[in-house]
């Protein structure tokens, strides 16, 4: 199975988010990310109910508080569905879509294409050209009063693109723009060259 550093691989049998892989999660991810205090805004999925469980696998020198969104109401107030969730899909149906049109040899629905696909994403979107998303995300779900300009990950990659790869010299045709160092990169480059880039070239 594909690897990458900033993905935690596990799965269930149903594909829903299930109580043993809440705890594992909080245990695994969450908690070693955390520090002093923090709060854990969950929707009303029954299996975050189990506070108990998780106070067993909690630090106990952090302070954590959770709280509930109501139910119908998440689309209006969990940040990430609010602004980055549709931005992030948006991202990965670009590159699917070059995948079928350009007739590649890549299985998108295969596992290890897809944990691929989500580890060079998820980069993108951790560049600090974009870091005001987030935040913007928290004032349009009603929990801060500022507002801040945004960059959109996927409309800065994908639009605008003219010519060919520049990288290397190559000639192919282009796929996206690097939202860290906006090289204008190839398919070949960015996926199967695997372009984890950290280079942050501001303008």
């Amino acid at each position: 199975m594909f690897k990458a550093g900033k993905l935690y691989v596990a799965a269930s049998t149903s594909g829903k988010m299930t109580k043993q892989l809440y705890i594992e999660w909080c245990e695994k991810v969450f908690f070693p990310q955390m520090n002093h205090h923090c709060i854990f805004l969950a929707d009303s999925w029954p299996t975050f109910a189990d506070q108990e469980a998780v106070d067993e696998v909690k630090p106990e020198e952090l302070e954590y508080e959770m709280i509930t969104i109501p139910p119908k109401v998440t689309g209006q107030i969990q940040s990430l569905d609010v602004l980055c969730f549709r931005m992030y899909k948006g991202y990965f149906r670009k590159v699917s879509n070059w995948i079928f049109l350009n007739d590649q040899p890549v299985q998108v629905h295969h596992r290890d294409v897809i944990l691929r696909m989500h580890s060079l994403i998820y980069q993108q979107f951790t560049s600090p050209r974009f870091g005001n998303l987030i935040a913007q995300a928290w004032h349009l779900s009603g929990y801060v009063d500022r507002s801040v300009e945004y960059v959109n990950p996927t409309e800065f990659c994908f639009q605008g693109l003219i010519g060919r790869c520049d990288y290397d010299n190559c000639e192919r045709s282009l796929l996206l723009k690097c939202g860290w160092c906006k090289a204008p990169s190839c398919f070949h480059h960015f996926y199967e060259e695997y372009h984890l880039c950290k280079i942050h070239l501001p303008r």
